[in-house]
């Protein structure tokens, strides 16, 4: 004969439980119905199995309730609703459909949970070796605009004239002025300081 406390199980609980569970019952809310702790719940759950496929039963209608509505919001859906307007002292109703269009937050945690490798917040945006790869790229086309540039400079040059001399050492700060008025004729820029030989 086994000791302790009398259990306070009946079997008309386990019906109870899984009405309970269908209308979104955790095991705090049957402990607080049937007037026991949670752990006594938790032990019926593990020891009874009438209890346990109840309450399994009764949750899994409330997930596939709730995962329909999700499905609904998520994808859109139409929804009948009635109006009563009040014509000449008499109540009118008007029965109409209203297209609700998909809603964004349930569509992104519909795909974070049902895809969670493609849609998780904190995914990495590229691969390292994607990313070496990149600016290697980025790189290259900067080189072939500079080139280009350069390439474009040399023809404007020479359609405009002759190519500047390069100056000697003894021209020094000379050089500097004609190559800043050559630069001028151009319609460029002088900023690059370059060194000239000594």
């Amino acid at each position: 004969m086994a000791g302790g406390r009398p259990t306070t199980y009946r079997p008309e609980n386990a019906d109870i439980a899984r009405l309970s569970c269908m209308l979104g019952a955790t095991n705090d809310t049957l402990a607080e119905r049937f007037e026991v702790c949670r752990r006594t719940i938790d032990n019926w759950i593990a020891t009874i199995p009438e209890f346990s496929d109840a309450v399994r039963q009764g949750r899994e209608v409330a997930d596939e309730s709730v995962i329909s509505a999700l499905f609904a919001r998520a994808t859109g859906m139409e929804q009948k609703m009635t109006k009563v307007f009040c014509h000449r002292g008499q109540p009118v109703t008007a029965d109409y459909t209203v297209q609700l269009p998909p809603d964004v937050r349930a569509c992104i945690f519909w795909l974070r949970n049902r895809r969670p490798e493609q849609w998780r917040e904190s995914r990495p945006l590229v691969e390292e070796e994607d990313d070496r790869n990149w600016v290697s790229e980025l790189e290259a086309a900067s080189e072939r605009v500079r080139l280009a540039a350069v390439a474009e400079r040399a023809a404007q040059s020479a359609a405009q004239g002759p190519a500047l001399p390069v100056p000697s050492e003894a021209e020094g700060s000379g050089a500097e002025r004609d190559l800043r008025s050559a630069a001028e004729r151009l319609r460029c820029t002088y900023d690059i300081q370059i060194p000239l030989p000594r």
